[in-house]
């Protein structure tokens, strides 16, 4: 039996901007709050793709190695949703916000640490809403301190980033991470309402 597979070609580009509608992606055309949106939608529902056709290939060694890229998308999701919060609601100055972003880095608990205070209002009637939050965004910090974890196999000094065997159930983590998803963009509805009831409240008065 012959076996024939693809090797790059001359003439060819990675990047092609032409075909068909329905195979090009388009993109950078919005505001920087929809390219967050854009952003945040494609981690979140890559990551939920991933898992739900690992799980259904019922293949241990896909199960295995998409972990990497599942967690990886999952992670940057709950950066940017709890940055595009900070970012968009803070009443910190820009130059403040600034250095907030470079400080907090990858820091899942310190971009946290900003946005709690923004969302701690919003559940006046269910404190313990925000502590299983954080809870979550904890466990996650934990898991992944600097968003290095799922991107690389070894450290910069050429060390094992994983020194132990894990496992990992992956309908779980999509589950509660679709908790946190539903939760984040409650809080952003709410969030951008009130602030557009204060600008019309400003503007009249």
């Amino acid at each position: 039996m012959e076996f024939t597979f693809e090797l790059p070609k001359k003439d060819e580009k990675l990047f092609k901007d032409g075909g068909n509608y329905y195979e090009f992606a388009h993109f950078g055309w919005g505001s920087t709050e929809t390219e967050f949106y854009g952003y945040m939608k494609g981690y979140k529902e890559s990551a939920d793709l991933l898992v739900n056709s690992s799980v259904a290939s019922r293949d241990i060694s896909m199960l295995d190695t998409s972990v990497f890229p599942i967690l990886f998308l999952y992670r940057q999701y709950l950066e940017l949703a709890m940055k595009s919060i900070y970012l968009r609601i803070s009443e910190d100055n820009w130059g403040d916000k600034e250095d907030t972003i470079k400080k907090s880095s990858h820091n899942l608990m310190s971009i946290w640490n900003k946005v709690k205070p923004i969302l701690e209002p919003l559940g006046s009637e269910d404190k313990e809403m925000i502590v299983t939050v954080e809870q979550y965004i904890k466990e996650f910090h934990q898991f992944d301190k600097s968003s290095f974890t799922f991107r690389y196999p070894i450290t910069k000094e050429l060390d094992r980033v994983l020194t132990s065997e894990k496992r990992i159930n992956l309908i779980n983590l999509r589950d509660r991470i679709e908790e946190l998803y539903n939760f984040f963009s409650g809080c952003s509805d709410m969030l951008d309402a009130d602030l557009e009831h204060k600008h019309n409240f400003e503007d009249f008065y």
